[in-house]
């Protein structure tokens, strides 16, 4: 198991970390056994014990599940790095078949608040966006600035610097896959700076806190875009009716 990141030592202030962690879905015991895993073992695993989890330092906030990946994601309340360590070790390394962590610092956090009457059927994605260094400031300002549109919305962006190159995390709800990759084309790729995209499907999503938690939490980090909607996408090129086929 590793850490990815540098965890900064930020004692007694608000860090948000983004834990992954894979099960692959065959795995080789140490006997050369194969063996086959759920799917959703951590998954499952995590909705039944997060509620005993909380402390004052660590705080699970959201969990989401990447299925192609062969992952699950815990979104975490962190104030003391150390014991974001002791969580990992107590309550996820010990799960019989995790094979890894990755650890990421969601620096700069903003959340956007989306509207009451979108479609409850929108599906989740993530964009990671390489950018180059000198840039990553105005790619993240431009894109902070988006206003939610008819079949896209932005609901968080944060600086991960999870390689060298990957530097932005963008959490999108998107009416399909096509208007995800028109969102990601038209207004994305062309910023100066950006180098590449990469979209990831969430397969699903579970707050693991109440509302009023959850406000206390990230209401501070919330904000309003100040620029346009984003563009409707050509009714010509809507793959909404076919997208669960």
């Amino acid at each position: 198991m590793y850490l990815n990141n540098v965890i900064h030592h930020l004692r007694g202030s608000q860090l948000f970390t983004l834990v992954r962690v894979q099960v692959p879905s065959i795995v080789t015991t140490p006997e050369g056994r194969v063996t086959h895993v759920l799917p959703d073992s951590v998954w499952d695993y995590v909705m039944r014990n997060h509620s005993h989890w909380r402390s004052e330092k660590v705080r699970p906030l959201y969990m989401t599940e990447r299925h192609l990946q062969e992952d699950t994601s815990l979104i975490l309340d962190v104030r003391d790095p150390d014991a974001l360590t002791e969580f990992l070790m107590e309550h996820i390394a010990k799960l019989k078949h995790v094979r890894g962590f990755w650890v990421l610092n969601m620096a700069k956090m903003r959340f956007f608040r989306l509207p009451l009457d979108r479609p409850s059927d929108f599906q989740r994605y993530t964009v990671t966006i390489d950018a180059m260094p000198n840039h990553i400031e105005r790619i993240y300002d431009t894109i902070s600035a988006f206003k939610p549109g008819r079949d896209v919305m932005i609901n968080y962006i944060a600086d991960t610097f999870e390689s060298y190159s990957a530097a932005i995390m963008v959490s999108v709800l998107a009416r399909s896959k096509n208007h995800m990759d028109a969102f990601v084309e038209e207004c994305i790729r062309p910023i100066e700076g950006v180098k590449g995209t990469e979209i990831t499907h969430i397969s699903k999503t579970k707050r693991l806190v109440t509302s009023e938690e959850w406000e206390e939490s990230v209401g501070p980090y919330f904000m309003e875009p100040g620029g346009k909607p984003i563009k409707d996408i050509d009714p010509a090129y809507d793959d909404s009716l076919i997208a669960g086929c």
